[in-house]
This record gives C-alpha cells, structure tokens and sequence, in this order.
C-alpha cells in the first residue's frame, strides 16, 4: 500500500513539474515576444500627415485640448490603476456611444486647431475601432503620432488590457508644412517599460501668409503613473524645445494633459480622502519669463476614475489640462467646457489666441 502511495505521489509531482514548466516556458516565451516587438520610437522622427492648402493669416485663432480616454472612460467606468476595479469598456456599442458623445463635445467650437490626447487606431480596449478616422470629421490637416504601442499588455492577470495601438493627435483647418515625433523621457524599469507608454510631442509646423515665421503647435501627454521626477524631466524637455522655437522668432502653442496639477487648483477642487490616484504639481518657475501658461478653474478638466461618475459633490476632480503661450502670443480667453465626464474623464479646454506683434 505504501508503495502504491508512493508511486502515485511521484506521478502526481512528475505531473506539477511538466505543468509548472510548460506555464514557465509560455511565460519566457511571451517575454521574448514583448521584447522582440517592443516599441523603440527613435528620439525625433516624421511621421505622416494630410494638409490643407489654404494658409493660415496672421490674426486671431482659437484651439482645443482634449483627452478622450479612448472613448473608454465614461461616466460609468472606473479604472484599475486609479483605484477602481474597471480595465477595459463593457462593450462595443458603449464605445461607439462615447464617440458619439466626443463628437458632440468637439463640435460646440469648431476651432481652428484640436489637440487630441488618448486616441485610438487599433486597440482591444476600443475594440479595434480606428478612432482617428472617426474624429477627423472635415479637419482637412491632420497628423498622428503614436505613444502607446504594445502587441499584448498582460495585466491586471484576471482582465487584460490587450493589444493597444494608441497615440495622439492635431487637426487643423489650415495648411501644415511637417509633422514630427519627438520623445520624451521615460524611466519605467524593465520588464515593465515594455508594457508601457512611450511618451512624445507631436510638432506641426503651420505657415503664416506673408511671413517667414511659423506657428508651432506641440501638442503631448505627460506621464501619469510614474513619480514627479518623470513629469518634471519631460517637462524641462517640453520648455527647452519651445524656448528654442521662440528664439527662431516663431509663434509657438504647447498644450494638452500635463497630468499635474495648475496653481489654484487645490483650491479650486480640494483634495479628497481615499485610495486614488494623485497627479504631480507644476511648478511655474519651470516656464521662462513672459511665457503664458493658460488654464481655467471655471470648471474641472478631469476627474478620478476610481469610481462611476455620479456627479461633482464627493468626487475627485482636477485641473491637468492647458497650454503654454510664447511672448508673441495673447490669451484672449481661456475656458474648460463642462460636458459632465459623460463620455471621457477629461473636459475640453478652449483658447482663444492673438499676435501680440
């Protein structure tokens, strides 16, 4: 009897160890995958866009900023990494709705310019719908750059996130003459960089009639689930570029989701006890003098996904999204539209913009 028991424990371990070592070798095996398809953007490169021909005067303008969530953070969800227990959108259909709803939003302006944060070309937590054809609508000029690349992201282990293929973008009615990606730093440690965003600017190059000068757009989104110092490296690399532009007597515009908190902001919207994510804090003496940052704290332009939306009373809201204006330039107005976070987790923020020369 004993030595039945013994022979059947020994099968049973001879069984456990072919198991441990199949899922040990399909576990080694992904990585190799990961590793060989990782997404290694180069540090500054073109990437392809559509133009207008008509070229843009020198008078006023006006621009939106806007991170859509990939259509996949509406009112309903929350989110794993902030808190919640939510990863991808329930359905396809629920998707499209938030689209929809995008849609609407970007139409209560109809400015010259969109920035785009958050979009999708090809992803399962959008369910493979190229987003970027759906919201170029009539912007003639157009031109996307990707920062979030990866051909399966294996966590959390219960839900996946997928395969993603996402990035951001500018639209514009008006004529550009380039489109370039450039990086941004990024200390995530390996292996969990390979699963990560590969943060970037988005540089369009717009022609004034009349003039050998350019408007420069930047558009980015700053790293969010990383420490402070990351934001601040990529700021710096944000402020060098366009101090750079500026002394070449360009008009530049940067702007999008900085991910960290505009001055007054606390204030505006006072912090809420609770496990959630917090974003990092700007710092002004980062901008060079006579630079604008512009930002509105009429309304909030983001909110907490560790939990649905239910309104503004008991949720966590914040001020993340804005722009930087060179010295050339003049902010007219500057307003965040409350759309309620009925389809993404961020508001639109408009500007209004003049030549100050």
């Amino acid at each position: 009897m004993k030595r039945n028991t013994k022979e059947v424990m020994k099968k049973v371990l001879k069984i456990l160890g072919i198991v441990v070592g199949v899922l040990l070798a399909l576990v080694i095996i992904f990585f190799f995958f990961a590793a060989a398809t990782e997404y290694k953007p180069k540090d500054k490169e073109d990437v392809e866009f559509v133009s207008a021909l008509d070229v843009m005067e020198k008078e006023s303008f006006d621009i939106v900023t806007l991170n859509m969530g990939y259509a996949g953070l509406g009112e309903e969800m929350d989110f794993f990494m902030d808190g919640g227990e939510g990863v991808n959108p329930e359905s396809e259909e629920r998707v499209r709705e938030n689209l929809t709803g995008i849609e609407k939003m970007l139409d209560l302006t109809n400015p010259d310019f969109y920035f785009i944060q958050e979009i999708d070309k090809d992803s399962s937590r959008s369910y493979h719908i190229d987003e970027t054809e759906y919201i170029q609508k009539e912007y003639a000029s157009r031109a996307y750059a990707q920062n979030y690349v990866c051909k399966w992201v294996p966590y959390p282990v219960a839900h996946m996130i997928g395969s993603v293929d996402s990035g951001i973008m500018t639209l514009s009615t008006y004529k550009m003459d380039s489109a370039e990606r450039i990086s941004l730093p990024n200390n995530q440690s390996w292996p969990k960089s390979m699963f990560m965003l590969k943060r970037c600017m988005l540089v369009n190059r717009i022609p004034i009639k009349d003039s050998d000068k350019q408007l420069v757009l930047v558009n980015f989104h700053l790293e969010a689930y990383d420490d402070d110092k990351t934001k601040t490296e990529q700021t710096k690399v944000v402020v060098d570029f366009i101090k750079q532009e500026y002394a070449k007597g360009n008009y530049v515009v940067a702007g999008g989701d900085f991910n960290q908190s505009f001055p007054g902001a606390e204030e505006a919207f006072p912090t809420i006890a609770g496990d959630m994510w917090r974003p990092g804090k700007i710092d002004p003496a980062m901008f060079p003098e006579g630079w604008e940052v512009c930002y509105s704290l009429d309304a909030p332009s983001c909110r907490s996904i560790n939990q649905p939306f239910t309104g503004l009373e008991g949720h966590q809201t914040f001020c993340l999204d804005g722009f930087i204006l060179s010295p050339n330039l003049k902010c007219d107005i500057v307003v965040t539209i409350n759309c309620n976070f009925k389809d993404t987790d961020h508001n639109p923020v408009y500007m209004r913009v003049s030549f100050a020369d």
